[in-house]
């Protein structure tokens, strides 16, 4: 073949392949990436569309029973009664008490004697004494942090979350509200008569042990007044006559409860009345409420107050009325169950008694709505979601609802 023909037969060849359009690449590579973007969204849509669906399941399932997870035999003796301090179990009675874990550990014991004991819990910590005794026991929840004596019959009690304790003293003419440390050096006292600033039916401690609030009952004209007073002991109120930084009157009522949430928020609670007061040195009157019903029975913790009213209409005997901190109502709920207790936990409350037991959220879905297999005396919230410790007559068992 010569060079002619060789080379027609090249130049052929090179004719046959076309040159690499660059507009067409970028073209199919932008499409590929468009492509694979697109099938990366409906992976994500569809695993968010999972998500929110299994978030929807959970949120709305309503639990119908539950299995006992831990059993552990717990024999008490008669009267011995149970109530929460922190995430463990207080129980007492005339002889003795004891801190239990939620596992049935026992972490420690203290016996005495008493006749009618009266106990004030503020988070992890207790005080117990005899009412007309003169010994307070004061307890964490991990040992004793001291004992205090008094020289005159106990009336009242309240503890604050460091162990200092405000006791109400009974004298001939004279009741005395004096402030001890968990040893039982005497911080501060003052005295009340009914003639001068009333009695003092409710005494309560802020947490950090620098407010009191007291709310003192008298006679005026033949009208019952009451009037709700606040002392600090921090430097503001080293200035002040008697440490008193504030005090409000109120007339033709009975204030018999009065509580701190927190160091700044407190609340007191009337006949048909509830009063919010703000500030952590003068604490400044803030909502109040006035109800045409008795209030029946308070519940509250640091974060919500909760009244019970009976309903003087309508198919169910009580309602409910929550409260937060805020001081502003929050939820209402009729129901018809009679109740020993009721808790608040996070966003969740139960309303319970010995043998029947409602969960709701603050949002107004009920969680829950069963029997107990075994007569409970007292409901403990985990830190588990819908676990629970119950103490029964003879065991403490933990549940997980299902």
């Amino acid at each position: 073949m010569d060079e002619k023909k060789r080379s027609k037969i090249k130049q052929s060849k090179l004719r046959l392949v076309k040159p690499l359009d660059e507009g067409t690449f970028e073209e199919k590579l932008r499409k590929h990436r468009l492509s694979f973007l697109y099938r990366a969204l409906l992976v994500i849509v569809v695993c968010m569309a999972l998500v929110l669906m299994i978030y929807i399941l959970y949120r709305n399932k309503k639990y119908t029973d539950y299995d006992v997870v831990r059993h552990v035999d717990n024999i008490t003796v008669a009267g011995t009664e149970s109530i929460p301090i922190g995430n463990s179990i207080l129980e007492f009675s005339k002889d003795g008490a004891r801190c239990m874990d939620g596992e049935g550990n026992v972490i420690w014991n203290q016996t005495y004697e008493m006749q009618n004991p009266i106990v004030s819990v503020c988070g992890e910590v207790a005080a117990i004494a005899d009412y007309n005794g003169r010994t307070i026991y004061i307890q964490s929840k991990e040992k004793q942090l001291g004992t205090v004596t008094t020289n005159l019959p106990i009336r009242s009690i309240n503890v604050a979350a460091n162990g200092v304790v405000a006791v109400v003293l009974e004298d001939t003419q004279t009741t005395w509200i004096n402030i001890y440390d968990p040893k039982g050096n005497e911080l501060v006292k003052f005295h009340t008569t009914m003639k001068n600033t009333g009695y003092p039916a409710s005494v309560c401690l802020s947490p950090d042990a620098l407010l009191c609030a007291v709310s003192y009952i008298y006679v005026d004209e033949g009208v019952i007044k009451s009037r709700v007073a606040f002392y600090n002991f921090d430097e503001y109120g080293k200035n002040q006559t008697d440490n008193l930084v504030g005090g409000y009157d109120y007339t033709d009522t009975v204030i018999p409860y009065v509580k701190f949430m927190n160091n700044s928020v407190a609340f007191a609670v009337g006949d048909e009345s509830l009063m919010f007061y703000n500030g952590s040195q003068k604490p400044e009157l803030g909502s109040v409420y006035y109800f045409a019903s008795r209030i029946r029975s308070v519940f509250h913790n640091e974060n919500y107050v909760g009244l019970v009213f009976e309903n003087r209409s309508g198919e169910n005997k009580y309602c409910l009325e929550i409260y937060n901190k805020s001081g502003n109502l929050v939820k209402k709920r009729d129901f018809n169950m009679e109740y020993t207790d009721i808790v608040f936990y996070g966003d969740n409350y139960i309303i319970y008694n010995e043998e029947n037991c409602l969960i709701y959220t603050m949002d107004g879905r009920l969680k829950y709505d069963g029997a107990f297999k075994e007569s409970v005396k007292m409901m403990l919230p985990s830190q588990t979601k819908f676990r629970y410790t119950i103490i029964t007559d003879d065991s403490l068992e933990t549940i997980q609802l299902k």
